[in-house]
């Protein structure tokens, strides 16, 4: 994608931010158009406001009866405890009632759960169905838009596309000829760190940069974390580079919220983490035997230690 005359780009409002996708080649108009059918989808299926979603309509069932959902849907939720079960709760889909009585989301029209949940409570059936152990809410905001970045990308390539980009505000998916990439510094969001190029490589990120912050001056921001009850603070900023999007996506919100097992996780997914802060750039994939994907070498100013080190530092990050 280096030659800006063959590459055509479009974006558009979805998925609560800008959707930028980039295609080369002869059906390039056609392929994006496509590709933005499939995130409306997406949007469509997974979103908390819509009525009709499926999300909306697991958040009205009632416990202990099977509900159809959309394939795609199924496969978020599938990705959604996977990850849950490997971070021992820390990513928990189903902490939407918090986020409602915390004023990040409004209330559905259903009762309020009368119990605490987890991601555990929903269980997935053969034949894209789903049952509850209990009622409940979710919410997939913090994994359904790098999925929706997945599908976009997966869409070009089956519209003939060799190369292009999906970029949903900071969530985004290369493939082909290797695009340039930079992070913002969560303290400073005019300055800009670039993590080179990449190509069949997802991104994601996660920072304090534009939220609101609380008397003390921390970001808060629309992350929960189930084991406190409380709304994440967020002094860092963190950038997960995986091979999909929706791997990345969530795996930014284990990093911030158990950042010890994070180290771990992140190596079953063949993926890194960028971490940004005043100290500076620190980076690991997780498992010190395998090399890096990225150069930031004029950045860095710490090596992270293997994942089963037991120096950390206040945030759960390993010290030198």
């Amino acid at each position: 994608m280096k030659s800006p005359s063959s590459e055509i780009r479009r974006a558009r409002p979805l998925l609560g931010t800008l959707v930028e996708i980039g295609a080369v080649g002869d059906c390039a108009t056609s392929a994006i158009e496509a590709a933005f059918s499939e995130i409306e989808t997406v949007h469509r299926l997974m979103s908390f406001h819509e009525t009709h979603s499926d999300v909306a309509r697991i958040n009205r069932a009632p416990a202990s009866t099977p509900l159809p959902v959309d394939p795609r849907t199924y496969e978020v939720l599938l990705w959604a405890q996977k990850i849950g079960e490997l971070s021992k709760g820390a990513f928990d889909i189903t902490v939407a009632a918090k986020l409602v009585a915390a004023g990040f989301l409004p209330k559905p029209d259903s009762a309020w759960p009368r119990e605490e949940t987890r991601f555990s409570d929903i269980v997935l059936l053969p034949n894209n169905r789903v049952i509850l152990k209990r009622r409940l809410w979710i919410d997939l905001g913090g994994i359904a838009k790098g999925y929706a970045v997945d599908r976009a990308a997966a869409t070009l390539k089956e519209n003939g596309v060799g190369s292009g980009i999906v970029n949903a505000g900071g969530d985004l998916y290369v493939f082909g000829m290797p695009q340039p990439i930079s992070i913002r510094h969560p303290e400073n969001p005019s300055l800009f760190f670039s993590l080179g190029t990449i190509t069949d490589l997802a991104v994601a990120s996660s920072s304090g940069c534009f939220t609101e912050r609380d008397e003390e001056g921390d970001p808060i921001d629309a992350l929960v974390d189930p084991r406190r009850n409380a709304a994440s603070r967020w002094r860092k900023g963190v950038t997960v580079v995986a091979p999909h999007c929706v791997i990345a996506d969530a795996l930014t919100k284990v990093v911030r919220l158990a950042p010890r097992r994070a180290l771990k996780i992140v190596a079953q997914f063949g993926a890194q983490a960028v971490i940004v802060d005043r100290r500076g750039v620190r980076m690991s994939n997780g498992d010190p035997t395998q090399p890096s994907r990225l150069d930031l070498s004029r950045y860095l100013t710490a090596d992270v230690l293997p994942p089963d080190s037991h120096h950390f530092d206040d945030q759960g990050f390993p010290l030198q």
